[in-house]
């Protein structure tokens, strides 16, 4: 069972929103519009980490030459990254927010997800799609990770889907490799 946060966390996240002077009005409101579909379909996962990221948050451009993603999110920096070539090729702008959204919520300081030394990157990333199809859908005429999506659908078929949840939102890969050696797989 993962404990949640009340709708005052919500409320705590939109102040935080508003006094990060890194970011525009149009990006906190378009984030907070995102933080409350994530909470109201998921309430009982905790929003804590992803209040501190908001407080400092930061949006760059993403060197093309350097990274040819979307977007990434660096949650050592704390700084989202955001290729505009690559959106205007046709990927849905909410969905990619959303996609990096769930990346903030799921991280800590030490990890995102169930990431551990590099390990289960693309189911994390898989799960993270799969997540962010579910609540905002994909517009785009570009699939964001669609291989991860399905790998990562198989595996919440064998060990759960409520596995794999608890797993990312509580950054306990631990869990995720008990179920995994339980299913044989």
């Amino acid at each position: 069972m993962l404990i949640g946060d009340s709708m005052d966390m919500v409320d705590e996240i939109r102040n935080v929103l508003n006094s990060n002077a890194n970011l525009s009005p149009d990006f906190k409101r378009d984030i907070f519009e995102l933080v409350v579909l994530f909470h109201n379909n998921f309430p009982g996962v905790s929003l804590e980490d992803l209040k501190k990221h908001l407080a400092t948050l930061k949006v760059e451009k993403m060197n093309r030459f350097l990274n040819n993603d979307v977007s990434m999110y660096d949650n050592r920096t704390n700084i989202l990254y955001l290729n505009s070539s690559k959106l205007e090729q046709g990927y849905d702008g909410r969905h990619v927010l959303m996609f990096e959204l769930l990346n903030m919520i799921s991280s800590n300081e030490t990890q995102m997800g169930f990431i551990r030394d590099g390990k289960f990157e693309g189911y994390n990333v898989g799960y993270t799609e799969i997540l962010a199809n579910y609540l905002v859908g994909n517009n785009g005429d570009k699939l964001f990770y669609p291989d991860e999506a399905i790998a990562t659908n198989m595996l919440s078929v064998i060990i759960g889907s409520d596995v794999l949840a608890a797993a990312y939102f509580t950054h306990n890969t631990d869990l995720l490799i008990e179920y995994i050696n339980k299913a044989g797989a």
